[in-house]
């Protein structure tokens, strides 16, 4: 019987990815102060050095992190978008894909809380956020035109998509600091609330 390896060389792409998740993990574990490279290190249980190897410092990191949660979260809206259904079913798709795991649990919640304090005094993290959250208000106003279109309402709908994201982004905060002030149907009820004041009714 041939003898099992002790372990698997990983691609530096695969490395990046794990050095990455350890990352998060303290991130949302103990907030900023906890995302230093002593303990990522020893959570992804390599030497400090690799860190470093892989990214250029502790920023560089953060950096790889947050873009990481914006493009998962990107891929699970894209998903959301392909159901089946009329656009109104698409866009109610992607508000409960907000307010479901894994996007919408304590872990992932801490994180972005801890990140979004970030941006505002990093110039990297900043542009790297304008980005990411000027493609999700596209791809939400796109959403409610197509429903407008269906409905034929003229509407404002970038305006719409940023009211819609800023509540869901409100939502957020509001369920991590005290999650017996709102739940999760609670949450996605409110978001429906606000579309068809503007919308008219939507049905599930």
């Amino acid at each position: 019987m041939p003898a099992t390896p002790r372990f698997t060389r990983q691609t530096a792409s695969a490395r990046r990815g794990s050095l990455i998740d350890a990352a998060l993990r303290c991130l949302a574990r103990g907030g900023i102060t906890s995302f230093t490279i002593d303990n990522i290190s020893k959570e992804a249980q390599v030497s400090r050095g690799l860190i470093n190897h892989h990214f250029d410092g502790i920023e560089d990191l953060m950096l790889a992190v947050y873009v990481s949660m914006t493009s998962s979260m990107e891929e699970s809206g894209r998903a959301a978008f392909l159901v089946d259904g009329g656009p109104e079913q698409r866009l109610l798709a992607v508000v409960d894909t907000m307010f479901a795991p894994p996007m919408f649990s304590r872990a992932s919640l801490r994180a972005w809380l801890a990140l979004w304090g970030e941006v505002a005094v990093n110039p990297k993290l900043r542009a790297a956020h304008r980005s990411s959250y000027g493609h999700y208000r596209r791809a939400m106003a796109a959403a409610l035109a197509d429903v407008a279109a269906a409905r034929k309402l003229k509407l404002d709908t970038d305006m719409l998509a940023t009211t819609i994201i800023a509540l869901i982004d409100g939502l957020w905060i509001e369920w991590c600091l005290d999650s017996s002030a709102v739940s999760r149907q609670t949450a996605r009820d409110m978001v429906q609330h606000v579309l068809e004041a503007r919308l008219g009714p939507i049905q599930r």
